[in-house]
C-alpha cells in the first residue's frame, strides 16, 4: 500500500495539490485496533496500512477521488454504527431490492460487512466489501448509495482504487 499511496500522492500534488493539506496524521495500530472492536471487523491489512500513513481527512470539502472524502477512524465508526442502526431498526425492510453491478450481495440494502473508507458527504460511500457475492474479492471496493439500490464493485481492491485514479480510469 504504501509505494500505490506514494504514486497516489504524486499525482495529487499534480492534480489535486488542495488536497495535501486536508490529509490527517497517521493512526496508530491501537486506534485501529479499537475501531474493529468497536465495529466487530477486522481491517483488511491493505486499509490498516492505508490509516498507518494517513488517518483519512478532514473535512473541508475537498474531495480527494472523484467527490469523495477519504473518511478518518471516528468516521469509518460513526457512519458504521449509523447504518447498522438503522439496519437493526428495520429501516431498509421496505427500500428497493439491491440492484447488484458485478459480485455485490443483493440480500442486504446496507451490509454491517461493508466498511466505508470514503464519503461524497450526502450519505453515499464508498466501502471494502468484506461479504462478496459468489465470484467476488473479498476487499473489493463497492458505492453505496443511501438512495438508490445500486451497489457496483468499481475496484478488485483498495490499492487497484487508487491506481485506477492515477490512470483516470475511475469513471
Amino acid at each position: 500500500m504504501r509505494q500505490v499511496w506514494n504514486e497516489f500522492e504524486q499525482w495529487l500534488k499534480i492534480n489535486r495539490p488542495e488536497v495535501l493539506g486536508t490529509l490527517n496524521e497517521a493512526a496508530t495500530e491501537s486506534q485501529i485496533a479499537e475501531v474493529e472492536q468497536k465495529i466487530g471487523l477486522k481491517f483488511p491489512q491493505n486499509l490498516r496500512e492505508l490509516l498507518m500513513i494517513h488517518n483519512g481527512q478532514r473535512d473541508e470539502y475537498i474531495a480527494a477521488i472523484d467527490n469523495y472524502l477519504l473518511l478518518p477512524l471516528d468516521e469509518i465508526v460513526y457512519t458504521w454504527q449509523t447504518l447498522k442502526e438503522l439496519l437493526d431498526g428495520g429501516e431498509f425492510e421496505d427500500f428497493e431490492e439491491v440492484e447488484p453491478v458485478g459480485p455485490v450481495k443483493k440480500e442486504f440494502w446496507w451490509n454491517p460487512c461493508w466498511i466505508p473508507v470514503a464519503t461524497n458527504g450526502g450519505g453515499d460511500d464508498i466501502c471494502i466489501d468484506l461479504d462478496p457475492a459468489e465470484g467476488g474479492k473479498v476487499g473489493q471496493i463497492i458505492t453505496f448509495w443511501h438512495d438508490w439500490e445500486q451497489r457496483e464493485v468499481i475496484s478488485d481492491s483498495l490499492e487497484e482504487w487508487f491506481i485506477d485514479t492515477i490512470n483516470h480510469r475511475d469513471e
